[in-house]
């Protein structure tokens, strides 16, 4: 175990690439050391780890940054659509609402049809006429709000049991924020463009 030329009243080595154990008696606390660097510690409250400025473990919790990112990763549904014509009515989903659990990204957002196909009459209908689908939120407090953080155009026939993706906007969505879902009609509301199936919604969110 290394001791520093000040004594037990320096809370850091001597050495500038001091590499080891150290007895760091100004916070009574054992902590350990790689070239300079100190790595985490030992004291009567458990084992912390650190890169020197970001927290990995605390008193034996680990902390977010000690997550690999497919950890903080998690997947939700956010619920159900019923079918929607390219003319219907834009609505906000009343069976998809999500309360974010704590500060996230929304990385990535996919529909399902679940019991018919998306159909379209061809790109130069479905391109004047067709069904954006958005998850919305408020990413400067809690609620709902009018911040898009994923949307999808639906421009072509997709089938049954098929999924599209969703693009997203690398938004923090802050803990208590409401996700919610709506769609609408873009361009000339006519019946002859998008129609949009009944889907399932859900979401990829990392914690952050």
């Amino acid at each position: 175990m290394a001791k520093s030329a000040k004594g037990r009243n320096s809370a850091t080595p001597q050495s500038p690439t001091f590499s080891g154990w150290y007895n760091d008696g100004v916070n009574n606390r054992l902590s350990y050391w790689y070239n300079g660097t100190k790595v985490g510690h030992l004291d009567a409250s458990g084992m912390s780890i650190t890169d020197g400025s970001t927290a990995r473990m605390t008193n034996g919790v680990l902390q977010l940054a000690g997550l690999s990112s497919s950890l903080r990763t998690q997947v939700v549904r956010l619920g159900t659509v019923a079918a929607v014509a390219s003319n219907g009515a834009g609505a906000l989903v009343s069976d998809m609402q999500w309360v974010a659990p704590a500060n996230c990204l929304i990385v990535s957002a996919w529909a399902m049809n679940i019991s018919a196909s998306d159909v379209t009459t061809g790109t130069a209908t479905s391109s004047a006429s067709y069904r954006r689908f958005q998850l919305i939120t408020n990413t400067a407090g809690t609620g709902s709000g009018t911040d898009i953080v994923a949307s999808l155009n639906a421009t072509a026939s997709l089938a049954s049991l098929a999924s599209r993706a969703f693009t997203t906007v690398a938004s923090t969505v802050p803990a208590g924020a409401i996700v919610i879902g709506s769609h609408l009609t873009v361009g000339a509301n006519t019946a002859d463009g998008t129609d949009m199936a009944a889907r399932i919604v859900e979401i990829a969110y990392q914690l952050v």
